[in-house]
This record gives C-alpha cells, structure tokens and sequence, in this order.
C-alpha cells in the first residue's frame, strides 16, 4: 500500500515542529523559578557579575618579572 505525501506538506510540518520546540524554549527561559526571576534574568545577572571582575582583572597593573 502506497500513500501519496506531498512535499509542501512535508515541509510545512518541519516549520510546525520548529515552532512549537521554539515557543516551548522561550516559555521555559522566561517562567519564573525564584523570587520572580526567570532563567534569563539569572544568566544576564550572573553574565554581569562576571564580566564586572574580568573587567577589574583586566585593569589591574601587570606584576614585574
């Protein structure tokens, strides 16, 4: 038994599947889990706090040999 797909939508299918993993990506990053902060707060404010002290590492004075 043969069954006759065509391949716009075949294509239209990886477009629906493509959003759906997407939405569910973004909801997830921005639910929040703790004191009303998201993932992505979380991460922008750990990303922060790092580049903070690599910054003032960098502006530090080289020691002498």
């Amino acid at each position: 038994m043969y069954i006759s797909i065509k391949k716009t939508s075949i294509e239209g299918q990886a477009s629906v599947e493509y959003l759906v993993v997407c939405s569910a990506l973004i909801a997830a990053l921005l639910t929040p889990i703790e004191n009303d902060n998201n993932v992505m707060e979380l991460c922008l404010d750990s990303l922060s706090d790092w580049y903070t002290a690599f910054a003032y590492s960098k502006s530090l004075p080289t020691l002498p040999n």
